[in-house]
């Protein structure tokens, strides 16, 4: 599942931040950088359904919640995604290149670990 650009930019901001995220706080990180400023709104239903679809953990906070990627970055959401369309011939695939790279194979192993 390819990422939009706005959901792309959430994402970049939760992985560069490394602790949860309230909206507010995605939204400031990301006005700061715009010309244009976004909208609360536009954020918390952006941020909403990267949940949703499980690219993001929230837990509830106060009266609304904190977000954190579900995912380590970008690499581990193109595994995920690799894997959910191809499944086991993409393992293979990928266990057959990484066995040329000691490092490589140890990397993939921890995403396969960490993809649902």
């Amino acid at each position: 599942m390819a990422l939009g650009a706005l959901e792309n930019d959430v994402m970049q901001a939760c992985w560069n931040e490394k602790r949860p995220m309230s909206v507010r706080q995605v939204l400031d990180v990301l006005n700061e950088r715009r010309p244009q400023p976004l909208a609360y709104t536009t954020v918390m239903t952006v941020m909403t359904r990267l949940a949703e679809k499980g690219m993001l953990d929230r837990a509830r906070h106060g009266r609304g919640y904190e977000y954190t990627p579900a995912v380590p970055d970008e690499a581990a959401l193109a595994v995920r995604e690799v894997l959910r369309t191809h499944g086991e011939k993409a393992v293979a695939h990928f266990a057959a290149e990484a066995s040329l790279d000691p490092e490589l194979r140890e990397r993939l192993r921890r995403l396969l670990e960490d993809s649902p």
